[in-house]
């Protein structure tokens, strides 16, 4: 995405919480890569610093991702263009995804 300045949305993954040594180059380059409606998504973003509601793609929206799955803004941009792009088999990853954040979070006994 070509209007996007590199630089200033580094800044705006650095105040959201990424840290450079795991890797924010990477998902610089995948938010660069954005196009279409996640692409103007990125960009809304980094404009107000709010991501907007979109209607669920095969069970996942906005506070879905948000709240269960606990992604920052940029993951909810970043999923939302996997759902856009390959809804069925992204959903699936997501799924598996949720899965192991659950199983993770419940206290071994």
């Amino acid at each position: 995405m070509n209007n996007i300045n590199r630089d200033k949305l580094k800044s705006l993954l650095l105040n959201e919480g990424y840290i450079e040594a795991n890797g924010i180059e990477m998902t610089l380059n995948n938010l660069m890569n954005l196009t279409g409606e996640a692409a103007k998504m990125l960009q809304e973003w980094m404009e107000t610093g709010k991501v907007r509601k979109f209607e669920p793609i095969e069970g996942f929206d906005r506070n879905f991702l948000r709240n269960e799955m606990k992604m920052k803004n940029p993951a909810i941009i970043l999923a939302y263009g996997m759902l856009l792009d390959n809804p069925k088999y992204n959903a699936l990853m997501l799924r598996r995804m949720h899965a192991r954040q659950l199983k993770m979070s419940i206290p071994k006994k």
